[in-house]
């Protein structure tokens, strides 16, 4: 591994989405998907609805990928790319009254996995949701809303797409990959750069490694860390 400048290892979500591609419909066709989006999907674009956490998982020092229970068993049909809301409403020490925190994420489960939806965090001290969903439990319930639908992906725009991520901002450059990878139509090629503090903060480096194994012709990562061993 090589080392990165800080800066490249905090990029953070709205930044790393906007550079992972450059193919987009044009802005019309990118309602028209948005509102085909909603019709197919369990949550509710318009309004926030609780989802109970059923499982939490640690997948680093100071990362977990936790699964939200959807209603009726049915799929969160996330169109590509999007993402989708969360809320909690939350009083800080010293504060008068609580205020609502609003934040995107990007799930890594599957659009069409039926159930759940799965959102892989890093829950960083001062952050107020990631905190808060790091310190959740089973049982308890957080607001959704969405899906947003930004830029919809559309399969051979592009010959090859370079993408930029650094921490959590790894979650929507595997949205679009894994949407590429999985369409055998779509020839597509991905190259990923992935920036983190150290290698222990790596996120999903187990899945990104089995995608650059299945697909080596289609798929490669370059990982860069601040603090190489």
């Amino acid at each position: 591994m090589a080392s990165a400048p800080r800066l490249l290892s905090r990029l953070a979500f709205p930044a790393g989405l906007c550079a992972a591609y450059a193919a987009y419909n044009s802005y019309d066709n990118a309602l028209t998907a948005q509102a085909d989006a909603a019709k197919a999907s369990s949550l509710n674009p318009d309004a926030f609805t609780d989802l109970k956490l059923i499982r939490k998982e640690k997948l680093t020092h100071n990362s977990y990928k936790l699964r939200f229970e959807l209603p009726g068993g049915q799929p969160a049909n996330l169109p590509v790319a999007s993402c989708i809301l969360t809320k909690v409403s939350m009083q800080a020490p010293g504060e008068d009254k609580p205020k609502v925190v609003v934040r995107p994420y990007t799930p890594v489960s599957a659009p069409d996995a039926a159930g759940y939806l799965d959102l892989a965090i890093k829950a960083y001290p001062q952050g107020k949701m990631s905190k808060h969903m790091g310190d959740m439990k089973v049982g308890e319930s957080l607001a959704f809303k969405g899906p947003i639908l930004k830029y919809p992906y559309s399969p051979n725009v592009k010959q090859e797409i370079g993408m930029i991520a650094g921490g959590t901002g790894i979650t929507p450059m595997l949205q679009v990959a894994d949407a590429i990878l999985d369409n055998p139509a779509d020839r597509t090629k991905v190259s990923l750069l992935f920036a983190n503090v150290s290698e222990a903060d790596i996120l999903l480096k187990d899945k990104i490694d089995a995608m650059a194994a299945a697909h080596p012709d289609r798929f490669r990562v370059h990982y860069v860390v601040d603090k190489p061993r």
